[in-house]
């Protein structure tokens, strides 16, 4: 299965020093095969799946946006992401942590399917669940804004809070259908 799903292989581009520098960062120490299961997508492929998953409206570009009452709505919190960013560390790295755990724990029922940071309408990553564990402070490097996780295939999602707090649930049109 590919790490873009449906929207082909020009949809995704493997990472680039200059332009995804967080996965290249040697605080994050994150490996050769973890950067391997990460694409950085286009700004065409994110708008594409922003639309699809998120919001078809014109002014919900970002997700501090969406409007009061949207269907992505949290029903479970989980850790806080602030409190463990600053401790990751080649000793202490990113998988072992509480934020790793609860985000597997959320996304367990499709181990292989790929999961969407989206930190706007325009930029999106798609990666492994595993390369979630391990890259999430990479992440909230390029956007800490609320920046939003989305596995397409369970309808699952978590917010990432800009004060720290993880919260998650399914996507309430993926739970109707």
């Amino acid at each position: 299965m590919s790490i873009v799903g449906d929207l082909g292989d020009d949809a995704g581009r493997p990472l680039q020093p200059d332009a995804d520098w967080p996965f290249f960062d040697a605080d994050f120490s994150v490996s050769a095969q973890m950067l391997a299961q990460v694409r950085a997508l286009t700004p065409h492929a994110a708008a594409q799946l922003w639309a699809r998953h998120v919001s078809v409206q014109p002014d919900e570009t970002h997700p501090m946006q969406l409007r009061e009452g949207h269907r992505l709505q949290p029903t479970v919190s989980g850790p806080d992401w602030l409190a463990e960013f600053d401790a990751v560390s080649s000793e202490h790295p990113a998988q072992s942590g509480r934020v790793a755990a609860f985000l597997a724990s959320h996304f367990h029922a499709a181990v292989a399917a790929p999961v969407l940071f989206m930190a706007s309408r325009a930029r999106a990553y798609a990666l492994t669940p595993a390369a979630l564990a391990a890259c999430w402070p990479c992440l909230l490097a390029i956007a800490d804004e609320s920046p939003l996780l989305y596995q397409p295939v369970t309808g699952k999602f978590v917010w990432c809070r800009p004060h720290g707090a993880l919260a998650g649930g399914e996507d309430k049109l993926q739970s109707d259908s």
